[in-house]
């Protein structure tokens, strides 16, 4: 699929609400992708509202565009998740205050509104993710405070802002994380 070809099926879903499944087939392995509701999008990055494999909306995900190998509104069983989803009252929401901007806006907006995030760095280590918040940033790093999978505190990683490829928030993870920690 064209870039262009992303562009337009990212403005569509958009524009009517469709689900979509995104893929990443430079960053991920065969048969990964992130399936969801297009609540934001700019020329750069895309932010969705994830649809969990038991059929619910629960986290986000910030995507570069470039990154984007296919996005697909019309897959299998996807009419039977959009009328579960709709029996269940779960709408997609934009969740405020996210600026999409640039990936530094972005890290520092999400750490503004929400107690963690996940965030990739695929082309560096498809194997590893960092969860915490920010601690600081600059303009071509920042530094990261983490949190172990025990919700204890565990140090920081200074990272660079232009290997990150996604940033996921919200989600049921990093929720339960954040409230063992006393975050929320």
């Amino acid at each position: 699929m064209s870039r262009e070809d992303v562009i337009k099926e990212i403005a569509r879903a958009k524009r009517q609400a469709k689900m979509v499944i995104c893929t990443r087939k430079c960053l991920e392995d065969a048969g990964c992708y992130d399936r969801g509701y297009v609540v934001d999008a700019n020329e750069r990055f895309v932010l969705l509202h994830l649809v969990t494999d038991d059929i619910r909306l629960e986290g986000f995900v910030a995507l570069r565009l470039d990154d984007l190998t296919e996005v697909k509104s019309d897959f299998d069983n996807s009419r039977f998740i959009e009328k579960a989803l709709q029996i269940r009252r779960m709408l997609p929401q934009r969740p405020a205050l996210v600026d999409l901007n640039s990936m530094e806006t972005i890290l520092a907006s999400v750490d503004e509104h929400f107690s963690l995030m996940v965030v990739h760095r695929e082309a560096v280590d498809q194997s590893e993710c960092h969860i915490g918040s920010l601690e600081s940033i600059a303009d071509k790093t920042f530094v990261m405070k983490e949190i172990d999978r025990d919700a204890q505190w565990c140090g920081v990683k200074r990272l660079r802002v232009d290997e990150v490829t996604r940033v996921e928030f919200n989600g049921g993870y990093e929720t339960a994380l954040a409230q063992v920690a006393g975050l929320d």
